[in-house]
């Protein structure tokens, strides 16, 4: 039995306990009890808004609401399954795919009124950050559970919009916000930790400025990829608050130029860096046509910071600028927004085939020509409420 299970188990025996001793004589010599082991076992399984309703059921499973151990437990059995969701603006839709049949409806809205467009962060422990050039907010898109960030620090006229990841430190379980900004003085970075109603500067700053693509989160740091010609990524330990370089692998690099994309996702717990191209002329003739290629490389962080190039992806689909890929578990979704067509890519089988999207493609022409996908495991890890920090005038006052 794993320490988490043990941990979580342990806090649920002593709210049984308690809930046993009240029970009368005559009803608890007919009553059988679940055994508290088993009782973890079956709540770890349940989707993110059924255990949320279930928990209402008694003090010991109320209790692990607010279980750390419970949580890991919820979220390493999400992450085998996680949802994908189409953000727009301050909309959110789930997509589900059922025999290669997706369905996609509105999950739910934000009651956020900003006139101005927004942006979302990576997702972490079920967790993402909805934001703005000046305000924020973080958002559990499973319990649909909504808090403030505090106010940040205004942006440069050179830059359209900050760049925001959500990292956790494994040190000191901490949620942190890292928001990286262009201003008058040049690159910056500032921190904040969930829960709390200020953010920090980072004294060293930002060695690059940062691309406009969504970060990546896992195993205790956050990257972003660096603008054009520098060829490297940066991470941010969550923990030391310290940036790091990464290069590119030297494959990758040579092949780079033309028509092409680079994103971040994450594949099997490590951080995959997706190129997504035409394949090279040169290699298969000039007389050959072009055709899309996908490179999947990850990075093994345990062993220096190298690169390995694990999946090399020839889908059965037309080239475009204008697409949107995203990783869920063994499957590569693709999804182009002016054909309204969606891909899936088996890592496993190594298949390809065309999912059929709904006769009422309604949703998908309300939302942008791009639209951001993401995956997210359901979670029930409370999103914490920002402490505000009162004067002592005013405290006087009351």
């Amino acid at each position: 039995m794993s320490k988490a299970v043990e941990d979580a188990i342990a806090n649920l025996s002593l709210d049984e306990n308690k809930s046993k001793e009240d029970v009368s004589v005559k009803k608890e010599t007919r009553m059988q009890y679940i055994p508290a082991e088993v009782m973890v076992n079956i709540l770890k399984r349940l989707p993110g808004k059924s255990l949320v309703r279930f928990m209402t059921v008694c003090k010991s499973w109320h209790s692990l609401r607010l279980n750390y151990f419970f949580h890991n437990l919820h979220l390493d059995h999400s992450l085998k399954n996680p949802n994908i969701l189409i953000f727009d603006r301050n909309i959110v839709y789930l997509v589900s795919n059922f025999d290669n049949q997706l369905v996609i409806e509105k999950q739910f809205s934000a009651e956020v009124q900003r006139q101005e467009a927004s942006y979302t962060s990576n997702t972490c422990r079920g967790l993402m950050i909805l934001y703005g050039p000046k305000w924020g907010y973080v958002l559990n898109p499973c319990t649909r559970k909504v808090e403030d960030l505090p106010k940040a620090t205004p942006v440069g006229r050179d830059h359209n919009h900050p760049s925001i990841g959500l990292g956790f430190s494994t040190e000191t379980l901490e949620l942190k916000v890292v928001r990286i900004y262009e201003g008058g003085k040049g690159r910056s970075c500032e921190v904040c930790t969930l829960g709390e109603g200020t953010w920090r500067p980072i004294e060293k700053g930002v060695p690059f400025s940062v691309a406009e693509c969504l970060p990546a989160y896992v195993n205790g740091g956050l990257y972003w990829i660096v603008k054009e010609k520098y060829n490297c990524i940066l991470r941010f330990d969550v923990t030391k608050e310290e940036f790091t370089v990464v290069s590119f692998p030297p494959s990758l690099t040579k092949s780079l130029g033309g028509k092409s994309q680079l994103s971040l996702s994450v594949l099997r717990g490590r951080i995959c860096l997706v190129h997504w191209s035409l394949s090279s002329q040169i290699e298969f003739g000039d007389n050959d046509p072009c055709n899309p290629v996908i490179y999947l490389y990850v990075l093994d962080d345990s062993n220096g910071f190298t690169w390995k190039c694990e999946h090399e992806i020839w889908p059965d689909m037309p080239y475009s600028e204008s697409i949107s890929i995203v990783i869920s578990n063994d499957k590569v979704l693709l999804f182009r927004p002016n054909w309204e067509i969606w891909y899936s890519y088996d890592l496993q089988e190594g298949i390809t085939c065309q999912l059929s999207t709904p006769q009422d493609c309604s949703v998908l022409r309300s939302i942008d020509s791009t639209p951001l996908l993401v995956s997210c495991e359901e979670s029930i890890v409370p999103v914490p409420k920002v402490t505000r920090r009162i004067s002592r005038n005013k405290l006087l006052k009351e």
